[in-house]
């Protein structure tokens, strides 16, 4: 009877305590969202590289590895910034926010001096959309970053010229 009664108390606490853990993941991704919003960047950046750790496989880890990214690119820790992106783009080949993605990509490559790698995702920018401008002189593709900076991409005949927080971050061209 013991034995029974231990088994069933274990198997009770090991289902309390992986529910617990899923509730654990969604209120560190708010905070690290919360944090966003009012700004404190450091902060929420810690909350996402606590969920990349604690959970490798979260559901939240395209926002976290793309955070993380956008992190490391502004401090600038480059190599850091581009293994997060690359990983990103290897996970979630189909990202709504790849786009931005290769241009944070392109300005880390040419801030190295990559021009071969540069090169390459200039081509992958500029193809990334076949868009059809027979009727209008722009497309335009807007995404919102986990660290809360509002993302445009604008493709012209001739290049894509990419807004950050409505600022230009990067010009793309033929």
């Amino acid at each position: 009877m013991r034995i029974r009664a231990w088994i069933i108390l274990t198997g009770w606490l090991l289902f309390a305590s992986t529910t617990g853990y899923a509730g654990e993941e969604d209120v560190l991704y708010a905070k690290a969202i919360q944090a966003a919003r009012s700004g404190r960047i450091d902060f929420a950046f810690m909350y996402y590289n606590q969920l990349d750790r604690e959970y490798p496989r979260s559901r939240y880890r395209e926002q976290v590895l793309l955070a993380k990214g956008e992190y490391f690119y502004e401090l600038p820790a480059y190599v850091q910034a581009k293994e997060a992106f690359e990983k990103l783009l290897q996970e979630y080949p189909q990202s709504p926010g790849k786009l931005f993605i290769l241009a944070y990509l392109y300005k880390i490559a040419a801030a190295e001096g990559k021009t071969d790698l540069a090169g390459n995702l200039r081509k992958e920018i500029l193809t990334f959309r076949q868009v059809g401008l027979v009727f209008e002189e722009t497309k335009e593709y807007k995404y919102a970053s986990p660290l809360y900076r509002n993302f445009r991409a604008v493709f012209y005949i001739d290049k894509v010229e990419f807004y950050r927080g409505g600022e230009l971050f990067a010009t793309v061209s033929q």
